[in-house]
């Protein structure tokens, strides 16, 4: 302890006398280890904490899936899930629970809130307890004893000013008044990534309870002790076949899939960017050691006159190795202390940027793991990029380097060449990530060039929901219609209409459908398109041209011909070589007619091609209706000032109701392609780090090679040898270690960026162009940071030269 303790206080002493050269490692390490540290943060909260439930290892997500389409996953009908609780033996217990949302309505402004409806079993399931009152107990979805809420703590805080006597008062949820009976821990969330405000049972109706044709829930269970992922799949596989058995109208081409809970959650996309990101940082801090490494070396260099007097005086080359490993683990210890505070601030920009793109069970902390991480991260790299310049920077002859006219300061050319492949390494590295970044910007920029099918400026969306209490069973005429007809009136407003889902921001709500006429499909090849409730004025609203055909009109409503409108690409696949126009199409037991085309739109991202839909008369559809639909206003103003009016308009027509949600249109885009924007400035940062310090890097060694060859150079100088001559001389060097650098780069990159080719929309991961440009924009870069020292070599004092030495 007392030999560590003197090795700590010379290297502070000797570090102290080298301050330039202390910071700018410092730095170097800092930024390497901040950026590892920051992504970890996100990985470990994300992808390695286990669940925040007791025994999570044991819930299990079960999706109905089709024997005739590989890797589809959907959602689960009533009756089905009855079945599956009541036939299995491999769960402790299976809930089942849908997303929504619902009206508050308070004596303060009235409140969308996210709600999910659940299984009075849910909170058992999951083994957690509230934070004050209780969760639902076993018939709390019967009859009036589901009038019931359990609140979230950040509800509870914001609007119920966490007043502990919430439980047992009533408050109004969509016209119908709920007791509330607990509030929810502040660290609770189920889904876990998902914000929710309210927790109701899950009521079925005798209809719903019997049917196997509407398929809206989210089921998750529980496994028995000892009971395996495996077992419980086949086990469940087995009951969906006799289901399928019984029920082969509804089916026929059903079964299950199972997945742990966790990997659902973070599995797939989220876990493959996360770690390509960790893996990012990883190079930059690879990086970041390789350039303290050379400047270790080089100092290492400037020493071998101290470290003969040393070796001379008996110190052991052990003792000095130690000495100089010290000193890199105090330079690894404080890049580590100030790279996380910049891990700090990268994290709180991080959540701040991708809020909702990352999916999280728990807070982004620097918890125990973290810092642990963080420091196995600070002394491996101290070790790593000491190892070396310890041990050559000690091999020293004290004879030569203390004789008066000893070398001094040079070094070999074993050493160089060492330095020089350390340079090609940083070159290599950034041209991996520079090559990433302009993937994914090339693929970024032909993103937001695709043609949505939508003109999108001077147009304002927001979200509406009518109260049951009000308006069940009418929302139609007794809501929309007046609400459309006064927000028509607003001045500024030139058109407006309603959608169930709107484009790029609500999506996926499909069904087969039968076309009149037609030999009924086999079972599995029904023709399948997205289902969409619209109303006259919206096509209009966001400009989506009418093909053939009309539009929907006033006159269409109930009483009059059910009519309905495809877009191109229903009408492209379904009727290629035939008029669409008056063909008869089957929903359930309603028959439409079509009596419109419109042009395509790409409905659920820009990146994937536009689906075959259909659109019915909100009018005319009553029934098909669901509780929440978009309006979509276009203007000839600024969408924002005319908010308040149509807010005003919307108030008149029913006093407690909300509108939220309210974007612009171009704001939906911009938000549609917040995952691919994030992504790239993460790994666009990452590249400038390492193009900054490679380039710095470059710098450094070249500078040295300088110094090194002073009286070389005044030689050749005093010679006669030309200025240009000898900065073409330092420059070639430069371009050698950068040429082989990239080419290495390259081969490494080639290989490396396949990884993204599933993030990549419009280019390929081994564009030529891009791996050019890149190495192109990297060798110019090098050459720059060799002119500098080049020039100065170029334009010295002979006379200075050769007295150095």
């Amino acid at each position: 302890m007392e030999t560590l303790l003197h090795d700590l206080r010379l290297a502070l002493r000797t570090l102290r006398k080298s301050p330039g050269f202390a910071t700018i490692a410092i730095l170097c390490l800092a930024l390497g280890t901040g950026a590892t540290t920051a992504i970890f943060s996100v990985v470990n909260a994300v992808l390695l904490r286990p669940l925040p439930y007791p025994q999570p290892e044991q819930l299990v997500r079960i999706f109905e899936s089709q024997t005739m389409k590989a890797h589809w996953y959907g959602s689960v009908s009533p009756a089905n899930y009855l079945d599956w609780r009541r036939d299995n033996t491999v769960f402790a217990q299976l809930a089942a629970y849908q997303f929504g949302s619902v009206n508050l309505q308070t004596d303060a402004a009235p409140e969308r809130l996210s709600a999910v409806a659940a299984t009075p079993n849910l909170f058992a399931l999951l083994r957690v307890a509230p934070e004050i009152g209780r969760t639902f107990v076993p018939n709390d979805d019967q009859g009036s004893a589901s009038h019931v809420v359990v609140l979230s703590d950040a509800l509870w805080r914001n609007r119920f000013a966490a007043d502990r006597g919430i439980v047992g008062r009533t408050i109004t949820l969509g016209g119908d008044a709920y007791t509330v009976i607990g509030v929810m821990p502040p660290d609770f969330a189920f889904p876990a990534t998902s914000a929710v405000d309210i927790w109701v049972p899950q009521v079925f109706t005798p209809d719903q309870a019997s049917t196997r044709g509407s398929h809206y829930l989210a089921v998750v269970g529980r496994l028995e002790p000892n009971v395996t992922l495996d077992a419980a799949t086949a086990q469940m596989k087995q009951i969906a076949a006799r289901i399928a058995q019984q029920y082969p109208e509804e089916q026929a081409t059903r079964t299950v899939a199972l997945f742990s809970l966790h990997d659902n959650l973070f599995g797939g996309a989220i876990r493959r960017e996360l770690f390509v990101l960790l893996g990012a940082s990883a190079l930059v801090l690879l990086i970041a050691c390789v350039n303290v490494a050379n400047l270790l070396l080089a100092r290492a260099a400037a020493r071998r006159r101290e470290v003969a007097v040393r070796v001379a005086l008996g110190a052991g080359r052990t003792r000095l190795v130690r000495q100089f490993l010290t000193e890199s683990i105090v330079l690894a210890l404080s890049g580590g202390a100030l790279g996380l505070l910049f891990a700090h601030w990268g994290v709180r920009a991080l959540v701040a940027l991708a809020s909702s793109s990352i999916p999280r069970a728990h807070p982004i902390t620097f918890d125990a793991g973290v810092f642990v991480f963080l420091l196995a991260v600070a002394l491996v790299t101290g070790i790593v990029f000491g190892i070396v310049p310890a041990l050559q920077g000690t091999r020293v002859d004290p004879r030569d380097n203390l004789s008066e006219g000893g070398r001094g300061g040079s070094t070999g050319r074993t050493q160089q060449r060492f330095r020089n492949s350390l340079v090609a390494a940083e070159i290599a590295l950034s041209l991996v990530l520079l090559v990433g970044a302009g993937l994914l910007m090339q693929a970024f920029v032909a993103l937001e060039h695709t043609p949505s099918g939508l003109v999108t400026d001077h147009v304002l969306t927001f979200h509406v929901a009518p109260n049951d209490d009000k308006f069940a069973g009418h929302q139609g005429d007794g809501f929309y219609t007046p609400v459309l007809q006064r927000i028509r009136s607003v001045p500024g407003v030139t058109s407006a209409g309603l959608i169930s889902l709107l484009p790029l921001q609500d999506y996926f709500t499909n069904g087969p459908f039968e076309i009149v006429g037609r030999p009924k499909p086999e079972r599995g090849h029904e023709p399948v398109a997205e289902m969409r409730v619209t109303s006259p004025g919206y096509f209009r609203a966001l400009h989506i041209p009418v093909r053939a055909g009309r539009d929907f009109t006033n006159q269409d409503q109930v009483g009059s011909l059910p009519v309905l409108i495809v877009n191109e690409s229903l009408a492209k696949r379904y009727f290629p070589n035939e008029d669409p126009i008056g063909q008869r199409i089957r929903l359930d037991t309603l028959t439409l007619t079509i009596v419109g085309v419109v042009g395509d739109v790409r409905g659920a991202s820009l990146d994937r091609a536009p689906m075959p839909e259909l659109f019915a008369s909100y009018r005319q559809v009553e029934e098909f209706i669901p509780g929440e639909m978009t309006v979509v206003v276009r203007t000839e103003v600024p969408p924002a000032s005319v908010t308040a009016a149509i807010r005003d308009a919307v108030h008149s027509v029913d006093p407690g109701q909300p509108i939220f949600k309210v974007m612009t249109m171009d704001d939906v885009v911009a938000y549609s392609l917040s995952d691919q924007r994030t992504y790239l400035w993460l790994l666009a940062t990452f590249a400038g780090v390492a193009l900054v310090l490679a380039t710095a890097g470059i710098y450094g060694v070249t500078s040295y090679l300088v110094t090194q060859r002073t009286r070389e150079l005044g030689i050749r100088l005093a010679l006669g040898a030309s200025p240009a001559s000898l900065q073409t001389l330092v420059v070639r060097q430069g371009a050698i270690v950068a040429a082989i650098g990239t080419v290495v780069g390259l081969v490494a990159a080639f290989a490396l960026t396949r990884v993204l080719a599933n993030v990549l929309y419009g280019v390929s991961a081994t564009d030529p162009i891009t791996f050019i440009v890149v190495a192109a924009i990297l060798m110019g870069v090098a050459l720059a940071a060799s002119l500098i020292p080049a020039r100065r070599a170029a334009h010295g004092n002979p006379m200075i030269a050769l007295r150095v030495e």
